[in-house]
């Protein structure tokens, strides 16, 4: 299925060139001169993929839309490339912390904006195939990991671990057969609220595989590399 986008400019010529070279690179373009008709759009249900939003238009401006954007829970998570005449750091930067994935300053390559696009669009496609992934519930033979109720069960039993531990597991299941660094392990579970560094890896190792007890032999050391999950 074709990934629908909305272009929003008050410039004819640049919403006709834009959507020449976005349909032949395969994407659903949609064009709106002014804010109100993107939001009757959006009235209707009709939800794209991504916003390509220009800054100065009539009725508002391309900041107050981004806030509508966001503002709302049936659009917060759409991408917005901001496309713009105003350069200057402040204004990207302003872009960026209303929530915009990118921002492109006029006068602009169509090239360039294409592979931006897919780049965006790229991102986050794999955020949400992570997140769900993070979130499905994992086993292997009588051990189930519940990501979502933090939870792990050995053989009918919940057994408690600690946050670092429970992530370290969580890592090892989703990538069966992966070996994994210490620096691989720490910049995969620093950004879920844990303090852990490269000397204490080993001891939380070695804890996690106490814990699972009959099943430790799953968390395979891998000598001078570092540590994954090995099916039996």
């Amino acid at each position: 299925m074709k990934k629908k986008i909305y272009v929003l400019d008050d410039e004819e010529d640049i919403l006709e060139i834009i959507k020449i070279n976005l349909d032949s690179a395969g994407y659903e373009t949609h064009t709106f001169s002014r804010p109100s008709l993107a939001k009757a759009e959006l009235a209707k249900g009709c939800i794209p993929d991504l916003f390509i939003l220009d800054i100065m238009m009539p009725e508002e401006d391309g900041y107050e839309f981004c806030r509508f954007v966001k503002s709302k829970n049936t659009l917060k998570d759409i991408p917005v490339i901001f496309l713009s005449a105003k350069t200057d750091e402040f204004d990207k930067v302003l872009g960026l912390e209303l929530g915009a994935d990118d921002y492109v300053p006029k006068p602009f390559s169509v090239k360039e904006l294409s592979s931006r696009v897919k780049a965006v669009l790229r991102r986050c496609s794999n955020s949400k195939e992570e997140t769900s992934s993070q979130s499905k519930v994992l086993s292997y033979k009588g051990l189930s990991y519940f990501p979502e109720e933090y939870r792990v069960n050995v053989d009918g039993t919940d057994i408690k671990l600690t946050k670092t531990e429970f992530e370290i597991l969580g890592l090892f299941l989703r990538h069966p057969g992966k070996i994994f660094s210490r620096d691989n392990i720490i910049d995969s579970i620093r950004g879920n609220d844990i303090y852990v560094v490269d000397r204490t890896i080993d001891v939380h190792v070695m804890n996690l595989r106490k814990k699972i007890g009959s099943y430790k032999n799953i968390v395979t050391t891998f000598s001078g590399v570092g540590y994954g999950f090995k099916q039996d």
